[in-house]
C-alpha cells in the first residue's frame, strides 16, 4: 500500500501543470518511443522474412535472409530493443504528458505514433525481402533434389504483400480509434467546461469503493485504481447514483463524501455527471464518464 500523502500528490501536480520541461521531455520521450516501434516493425519484418525463406527456398540454400549488421545476434536485439524500448518510451511519455497537463486526460496519440512507425517499417522492409532462387521450386543448390512448393510455400512467398497490408489496416484501425476517442474526450471536456460555469453541484456520499487491480507476470498484483460510487440529490429532489474509475494507485478517498458536477436541465444523462474526491478541485480532478 502507497504511503504518499494524497494532498502533497496534489500539490506536486499542480506544481507541475504546464511547466514546459515536462512538455519537451514528454516530446523527447515520444521520439524514443517512435525510433523503437521502428525497430519492432523491422524485427516482425526480418522475423517473416526468415520464415518465408525457409518455406520457399531448400535447407541448403545459404543466404542469409535476415540482417546481420549487430552480428548474429541482430534480430533477438532488434526484438528486445523494439519491444522493451516502445513499452518503456510510451509509459515515460505518456507520464511525462500527464504531468504537464495536470492529470487532464489524454487523447491515444502515443499508441498511433507507435501503430504507424511499426507499419511503416514493415512496409519499407518488405521489397528487401530475400527473393526465391526460383518462383514455385525449392532448388536444393547441393544434391539437386527440388521440390515444388507446398500451400505454404505459396503463403510465404506472398507475405511481402499480405503482411505489410495487415500492418497498414492495424495501423489505420489505431488511428480510427484515436481519432474517435479524442472526438468523445473533446466532447466531454467541453460540457465539463460548460457544468462549471451553468452546472449544478451538489455533496454526494460514497458508497462503494473497490481497488482495480492488475498482476504482471512474476504474479505480482497493484492497483491502478479505485471505482467509486457516490449517491448525491439531484436538483429536483431525487436520489441518484454514479460510478466512476479514478486511476491512480493514490486516488483512493480519504472521506466519505463527494463533489458532484452534473447539468439541473438533464439530471438523469450519466455522460454530463462529474465526481470530484477532494475538496476544492481542479478542472482536472473532475471525473467523468468513460469515453
Amino acid at each position: 500500500m502507497s504511503t504518499t500523502d494524497p494532498a502533497a500528490e496534489r500539490a506536486k501536480r499542480r506544481e507541475r501543470a504546464g511547466d514546459r520541461r515536462f512538455l519537451a521531455a514528454a516530446i523527447v520521450t515520444a521520439a524514443f518511443m517512435t525510433a523503437c516501434a521502428v525497430l519492432l516493425g523491422l524485427a516482425i519484418a526480418t522475423t517473416a522474412d526468415m520464415l518465408r525463406h525457409y518455406s520457399i527456398d531448400s535447407a541448403f540454400d545459404d543466404r542469409e535472409p535476415f540482417p546481420m549488421f549487430w552480428g548474429l545476434g541482430t534480430i533477438g536485439y532488434l526484438w528486445a530493443l523494439g519491444t522493451a524500448g516502445t513499452l518503456i518510451g510510451s509509459i515515460g511519455a505518456g507520464w511525462y504528458f500527464d504531468a504537464y497537463l495536470g492529470g487532464e486526460r489524454q487523447p491515444r496519440i502515443l499508441a498511433s505514433l507507435a501503430a504507424c512507425a511499426a507499419a511503416v517499417a514493415i512496409v519499407a522492409d518488405a521489397p528487401t525481402w530475400t527473393a526465391p532462387l526460383k518462383v514455385g521450386i525449392a532448388l536444393d543448390p547441393v544434391f539437386h533434389e527440388d521440390e515444388p512448393w507446398s500451400v505454404f510455400g505459396w503463403i510465404g512467398y506472398y507475405a511481402d504483400i499480405w503482411l505489410p497490408a495487415i500492418a497498414v489496416v492495424v495501423a489505420g484501425l489505431v488511428v480510427a480509434h484515436s481519432i474517435r476517442h479524442y472526438g468523445r474526450l473533446r466532447r466531454q471536456l467541453a460540457d465539463r467546461s460548460r457544468l462549471l460555469v451553468e452546472g449544478r453541484r451538489a455533496s454526494g456520499m460514497i458508497t462503494g469503493v473497490a481497488a482495480r487491480t492488475t498482476v504482471n507476470d512474476q504474479g505480482q498484483r497493484s492497483t491502478i485504481g479505485y471505482v467509486v460510487t457516490v449517491r448525491y440529490t439531484d436538483a429536483h429532489g431525487a436520489e441518484r447514483e454514479a460510478t466512476r474509475f479514478s486511476p491512480g494507485r493514490n486516488s483512493m478517498p480519504t472521506s466519505d463524501t463527494a463533489e458532484v458536477l452534473f447539468d439541473p436541465r438533464r439530471p438523469g444523462d450519466d455522460d454530463l455527471v462529474f465526481i470530484a474526491l477532494h475538496p476544492d478541485p481542479d478542472p482536472p480532478e473532475w471525473i467523468g464518464a468513460p469515453v
